[in-house]
């Protein structure tokens, strides 16, 4: 399932290591958005125990409304996993999802999910890499690390590259230039057209945002910055870095996964994600 773990990391924190790295990443993402977007939009990160719940509930997308971290660090328990569903619920969503673990404890919490309607869809390959030094990746792109004069740049790419409606475009580049955030564009001449950030909390570095125009992609953009982002944060401290990407399959191709293996990153454990929908009318 995992890598043999580095020898002074029990699965408890292997599985606190992956899963909080993110969940911090992300609940600080949300927390960055503009106030009036987020009053707009009904934007939310909430911490339960260990749990966070982030939600955009005006969208009521699955993919922006999800419990991440649930039986990591604290083993569940029915009434957390219940007052989870209820913040969701309680803001009216009805499309979200559980992202589980398969370290996560009790080993019986997927039949809770299951008596209360949530389904298996696919996985998320978790991978993670320790302090080795980056190596180095081709490109005849340009990397820079940007500031808050370039938010408007990173959110073109990024709203472009992975299709996202423009009208989330204060909710993507809301965190340029926040504590803790590093961001990047890689420039074709002038031209930016590829971005990637990283959000740092004392020894992890979590990867994410990676995306390239299509006109770009196959030029060595994202694996570059990968090992830019890698080297910078080693110069901030990490000891970890993490990150996450739907399951490479041979039916379904990612190369993003190829480009993490190839900067050091290792499988720690596919992460199914269990989706709760409406019923169909």
């Amino acid at each position: 399932m995992r890598e043999k773990l580095v020898s002074d990391l029990t699965p408890e924190k292997f599985a606190m290591l992956n899963e909080f790295g993110e969940s911090e990443a992300r609940a600080n993402y949300y927390l960055c958005a503009p106030p009036e977007f987020a009053q707009k939009y009904r934007l939310e990160a909430k911490l339960i125990g260990s749990v966070w719940v982030i939600m955009i509930a005006e969208l009521d997308w699955g993919f922006f409304n999800r419990i991440i971290g649930l039986g990591v660090g604290d083993v569940a328990t029915e009434p957390l996993l219940d007052d989870a569903i209820s913040v969701l619920k309680n803001a009216g969503c009805k499309n979200y999802m559980a992202q589980i673990s398969p370290l996560a404890q009790p080993s019986h919490l997927l039949e809770w999910l299951n008596a209360r309607g949530f389904t298996k869809d696919c996985n998320w390959a978790k991978v993670y890499r320790g302090n080795e030094p980056a190596p180095s990746i081709p490109t005849d792109l340009r990397v820079e690390s940007i500031g808050i004069e370039y938010a408007d740049d990173f959110a073109d790419v990024t709203l472009t590259a992975f299709g996202i409606p423009p009208e989330l475009r204060p909710f993507v580049n809301g965190n340029v230039g926040k504590s803790g955030w590093h961001h990047y564009l890689a420039f074709d001449g002038e031209q930016p057209v590829s971005a990637a950030g990283m959000y740092v909390k004392a020894d992890i570095g979590w990867l994410g945002f990676g995306s390239t125009l299509e006109s770009h992609r196959n030029r060595g953009g994202q694996g570059a910055m990968f090992a830019r982002r890698i080297t910078d944060g080693l110069a901030l401290g990490c000891k970890w870095f993490i990150t996450e990407t739907p399951e490479d399959t041979t039916e379904s191709p990612n190369p993003s996964y190829h480009n993490m293996l190839r900067t050091g990153f290792k499988l720690a454990y596919l992460r199914p994600n269990y989706v709760h929908k409406p019923p169909s009318s």
